[in-house]
């Protein structure tokens, strides 16, 4: 039978489309999802092994405090193990976080050292030479471009504590990615850059590599004593791979469940297009019948077809995913570690979808093997459909069952995503998420075609059209509900991402306002007063909500804090205390006569106060004494103790303080939902008018973050649009299906006069109604399931989440899903309205 279903396919290749459409699309997906586990797994691997892959051995701190540390503890160790004789050459490991400063702009950097012996370079250099003193560096392409220098330029780097050190460009590196540092720019700098600086780690590299473990046991040993530890390089590397993909891999996951569930709309739309196609097919199939096929010939037909188009498909969908997958992640940066997909895991996926397709082709068979061979004189798609609901309300296949079995999964969904949810267990939450697919799957069809008589009722009131799409949907409530589920799964899921994004970046915001209440700060390290350039071109940052130039002093004398003792009294104006400092206990004004300053909570509990007790300061030659309150925005850029305009005016010596202070800082908030990253920018270009200017505060790291989310949004909205593709080829193939069905009925309506405007408008109003409660089912499922997986996966880390809904988004998704529902009832009505009123004669 291959042979008659490839002429069958060759003759009418146009009735297949719908079925090869859904192969290719459930194949890209899964395919896609495979390359990009691959691919970012690789490019992880590249940001962590390759600063690694020369060293043999790495000596390092472990737990300890590095500061604690003698400079010279790392050569103490290899000088304790005795392997001198083994070592090749070693490199001791620096960094160091500076503000650089080139031509054309400004922004944070890491500066690491680059090891002086060629043997443990792991980059090379496409121009220029290596550097050989303080005053040189060597960076890479991007970042030459992004400063405005090339090799021989300046670059100005300016540390924490406002010390300047101008370099020279040496060089250009031959990095073809962005390591992983949270700043704007990586450095490389001779070791002899970071002065007495005491190393981070060691790195080793021995004359046979053969002797790696003996030595790393001797020095491991050796180093036991001090507190540190000594790893194999190789094992380190393994280390920080595991780490940084555990992100990777937890997303992979959840892009593979949106792919299984994708597989499932799929396999709906087929089962769909198999059915329209038995009913297109039933005279040929009589007469196969008729002329001695046997029930197993034509079910060998149907499944031959339908594996044709699966290979097909999936061959097509997997050249699409795979070149699509890897393209999507070389245009946002992630695909430096070159291609890579796992050849088993991509043939199994593909296999998946094969299988699937032709599984689902067998389970529409039975229709095709049930039509009479008297039925190739009689053409008219009269088969019956044993899963729909008949008008007492009884299904029959077993269709109650499905029901409770559907209900009883979706239940214990809910239950499991609440205890994802509340116990932050991600994994919990994932069953959770395909088990109320599966009883989606099972419940929603038979749910909905219950329901179908109630809904055509309603509708007979809308006049003859609506009458048309009542029928249509009550004598198919079955298959209507089938349609509606595989709608649902499409907006379920674009629901669920758009809550989940809504209710992380929500969240996000609000921890970085916690842990960061200035959203970025422009100040002088030195607390000298900021150029006037500066002040007067503050209000041109308009990201921000609120731009606040803030007063600073000295503060000569603390209460002895050891480390963490304040150095600077920050007076901010009145109303931006409503900006920073929003827990009702801090207000402007005097407490008992004394009056409230925001204090670090480490300080207080290093000096031993508690919140409400005095705390007594010398400032400007005077004593001050406040009522210390604790708040994290005394550490926003650096410590300090933080009292207000009119709280100064309380002072008993407000006089003597007010001369001496400068404006040396400016706080930013930004705007609820900015992009912080824009906001980054302004505040860096103004930052450029200042020489002494540092940035500070929380952008950085936020900017970080958020880009990050946007990139997974990308990727997943980008799979998330293949999933709706399917659900709105589905309700096509429901309407052409119920249009020829109904050829009899439309013909005869076309011959008692009805206009051709009346019927076109029944078959939209059944598209409409259709989405409508697809719609209605998947915002209803997806909006909560979104924000239970937020909170599963980032609930534990942060005790500021923030539940928000993304009105927007679903504002504008509804519309939109309505007008493809119109269009992808164009050509199912067009059909309709060429059926000949002569038509239903000759049947």
């Amino acid at each position: 039978m291959i042979r008659v279903a490839w002429a069958q396919i060759k003759h009418s290749p146009s009735r297949l489309i719908a079925v090869l459409l859904a192969v290719i699309l459930s194949a890209a997906m899964l395919a896609g999802t495979v390359v990009f586990q691959g691919t970012s797994t690789a490019s992880m691997a590249t940001v962590t092994a390759a600063p690694l892959k020369p060293v043999d051995v790495i000596i390092d701190p472990g737990d300890a405090e590095v500061k604690s540390l003698k400079p010279s503890w790392a050569e103490d160790v290899l000088a304790k193990a005795r392997v001198n004789g083994k070592v090749k050459a070693t490199a001791p490991y620096y960094a160091a976080t500076v503000t650089a400063y080139g031509m054309d702009a400004r922004g944070t950097a890491n500066v690491y050292s680059v090891s002086r012996d060629p043997s443990l370079r792991w980059f090379g250099l496409e121009s220029g030479e290596w550097p050989r003193s303080t005053d040189q560096i060597v960076i890479s392409q991007d970042t030459a471009g992004k400063l405005g220098v090339r090799v021989g330029g300046t670059v100005t780097l300016k540390s924490s504590d406002g010390t300047k050190h101008v370099v020279t460009v040496s060089g250009i590196n031959d990095v073809r990615f962005k390591p992983m540092t949270g700043t704007d720019y990586a450095i490389y700098a001779d070791p002899s850059y970071f002065g007495d600086m005491t190393p981070g780690e060691l790195f080793v590299k021995l004359n046979d590599p053969s002797d790696i473990d003996s030595v790393t046991q001797r020095l491991a040993t050796a180093a036991q004593s001090d507190g540190v530890t000594a790893v194999a390089g190789a094992a380190m590397i393994r280390q920080a791979s595991a780490m940084m993909a555990g992100g990777s891999t937890q997303l992979t996951v959840i892009m593979a469940v949106f792919a299984v569930i994708a597989l499932l709309c799929a396999m709906m739309v087929i089962s769909s297009t198999y059915r329209t196609l038995i009913a297109q097919r039933t005279r040929d199939i009589a007469m196969l019948r008729l002329i001695g096929a046997r029930r197993a010939n034509i079910r060998s037909l149907v499944l031959s077809e339908a594996l044709i188009t699966a290979i097909a498909g999936t061959i097509i969908g997997a050249l699409i995913g795979v070149g699509g997958g890897y393209a999507a992640m070389t245009v946002m940066g992630q695909a430096f570690g070159g291609f890579a997909a796992n050849p088993m895991l991509l043939a199994g996926t593909l296999l998946l979808t094969v299988a699937a397709t032709v599984l689902t082709a067998w389970t529409t068979v039975r229709h095709a093997t049930r039509i009479p061979p008297i039925q190739a004189l009689d053409g008219a798609a009269q088969y019956e459909d044993g899963n729909d609901a008949k008008a007492n309300g009884r299904t029959h296949d077993g269709g109650v069952s499905r029901i409770v079995f559907g209900t009883v999964c979706a239940i214990a969904s809910v239950a499991s995503l609440w205890i994802g949810a509340a116990g932050f267990h991600m994994p919990i939450a994932l069953a959770g998420g395909l088990a109320l697919a599966l009883g989606l799957v099972l419940a929603l069809p038979g749910l909905v075609a219950m329901l179908m008589p109630i809904i055509g009722a309603a509708l007979s009131v809308c006049g003859l059209a609506g009458k048309l799409a009542a029928a249509s949907l009550t004598t198919n409530a079955r298959r209507a509900g089938g349609t509606v589920t595989a709608i649902a799964f499409g907006i379920s899921l674009i629901a669920a991402l758009s809550s989940a994004a809504a209710t992380g970046t929500a969240t996000i915001n609000a921890d970085l306002d916690y842990r960061y209440p200035v959203s970025a700060a422009l100040y002088t390290p030195d607390g000298n007063a900021l150029s006037d350039k500066v002040l007067q071109h503050v209000s041109e940052i308009t990201d921000a909500r609120g731009s606040y130039p803030i007063r600073t002093i000295a503060i000569d004398h603390t209460p002895d804090g050891a480390k963490t003792t304040p150095r600077i009294l920050d007076v901010i104006p009145d109303k931006a205390a409503a900006f920073f400092a929003k827990d009702g206990q801090w207000h402007a004004g005097e407490e008992n006569g004394v009056p409230v300053a925001l204090v670090h909570p480490r300080y207080m509990s290093t000096i031993g106060i508690k919140e409400g007790d005095t705390l007594t300061l010398t400032v400007a030659g005077v004593l001050v004494t406040v009522r210390a309150h604790a708040s994290q925005l005394t550490e926003s850029p650096k410590l300090a103790v933080i009292i207000t305009d009119s709280q100064l005016d309380t002072l008993p010596h407000a006089d003597a303080i007010e001369p001496a202070l400068t404006t040396s800082m400016i706080w930013f908030k930004a705007k609820p939902n900015i992009d912080r990253a824009k906001l980054a920018n302004q505040v860096n270009r103004l930052a450029m008018a200042d020489p002494n200017a540092t940035v500070g505060g929380g952008i950085a790291e936020s900017s970080d973050i958020l880009n990050v989310l946007n990139m997974l949004l990308m990727l997943s909205y980008a799979m998330l649009a293949i999933t709706v593709i399917i659900s709105l080829t589905g309700l096509a193939n429901q309407l052409a299906l119920s249009v020829i069905e109904r050829t009899n009925e439309i013909s005869m309506l076309r011959a008692l006069g009805t206009r051709r405007g009346i019927i076109r408008t029944g078959i939209a109003i059944e598209a409409l109604i259709l989405t409508i409660i697809g719609t209605f089912v998947g915002l209803l499922v997806g909006l909560p399931l979104g924000v239970a997986g937020v909170k599963a996966q980032i609930g534990s880390m942060t005790g500021q989440f923030t539940m928000q809904l993304p009105w927007t988004q679903i504002g504008v998704l509804i519309p939109v899903i309505l007008i493809a529902a119109l269009l992808a009832a164009a050509i199912p009505a067009r059909n309709a309205t060429r059926i000949q009123p002569a038509q239903g004669l000759t049947r």
